[in-house]
């Protein structure tokens, strides 16, 4: 797992999201699959490695978190496409929020893996 790679392409989901939320962005996000949290590159490698790390208690937290932060962006990206942008967009700033609690424990749960040279 390249996950320098996860933690980049998860950071850029908090951009791509908050891009969206101004109209800045003309490709529409297809809520229905960034909802599943199989698609992208980490929930593919978590589902494959699953039940080669199930003892480890930080490899189902991060498999937690990544499926409840896909299902907190989708939520934000559908509430672009019932026209509450601003909405959306409060939330993708504040720093309490519920999207930047679960993206920072995302983050740090794969910096956790990757420092402790997991494999996969």
């Amino acid at each position: 797992m390249d996950f320098d790679g996860a933690i980049q392409a998860h950071t850029n989901w908090k951009l791509r999201l908050f891009s969206y939320s101004r109209g800045q962005v003309t490709e529409r996000i297809d809520v229905p699959t960034l909802r599943k949290d199989n698609v992208c590159a980490l929930g593919r490698w978590l589902y494959s490695e699953g039940p080669r790390h199930s003892a480890d208690p930080r490899f189902k937290q991060l498999q937690d978190v990544h499926s409840a932060f896909h299902q907190c962006a989708a939520s934000l990206g559908a509430m672009v496409d019932r026209g509450d942008s601003a909405a959306a967009a409060a939330q993708l700033s504040s720093s309490g929020s519920e999207f930047n609690r679960l993206s920072i424990r995302v983050v740090g749960l794969l910096m956790n893996l990757r420092d402790r040279g997991l494999d996969g």
